[in-house]
């Protein structure tokens, strides 16, 4: 990993991640397929915190030569896929639109979420972009009502994110 200023650039599949001071990490799962890197920003005297996550599956020669608006399609639809497996493990789970914005200078979905995780409301925003042959889902969420500094500073350093 190398300096980017302020922040650590970490590999995560095939982007680069500015990764914001304060978040600890990272830890990594090589499973269902793919590869989860996160990091996590913990409250004071708690062993909770801030999550910010990437997960990449590689899907192989499936998207070789896909249009721009095949692009956005993908990314919508595994952007729903990847919000089914968090809205799994959570209760009251409910997200807004999604949004297309750019990751990377390529095309991307965004999506707020809220739910409520042991008992406590939580929220997140998620993306998925699609780069190269990867499905790249990014995420950060916390548990509260209100998007915290921690998940603002992660949202930067998704929506920075660059290719590798």
């Amino acid at each position: 990993m190398l300096r980017c200023g302020p922040a650590l650039c970490a590999d995560a599949g095939p982007l680069v991640i500015s990764v914001p001071q304060g978040f600890e990490g990272p830890t990594r799962d090589d499973g269902s397929g793919g590869v989860t890197i996160a990091w996590i920003e913990r409250h004071p005297a708690s062993d909770v915190g801030t999550l910010l996550q990437v997960s990449t599956i590689d899907v192989g020669s499936s998207l070789d030569g896909i249009t721009r608006a095949q692009a956005v399609e993908g990314a919508n639809h595994y952007l729903l896929e990847f919000l089914r497996g968090i809205g799994h493990s959570l209760d009251h789970f409910e997200f807004g639109e999604f949004e297309q914005v750019s990751i990377a200078g390529l095309p991307a979905a965004r999506v707020r979420w809220t739910a409520s995780a042991l008992g406590h409301p939580a929220i997140g925003v998620a993306y998925c972009v699609l780069v190269g042959r990867s499905v790249v889902s990014l995420q950060t969420q916390d548990l509260g009502s209100e998007f915290t500094p921690a998940m603002y500073s992660a949202i930067s350093a998704i929506e920075g994110a660059r290719v590798h």
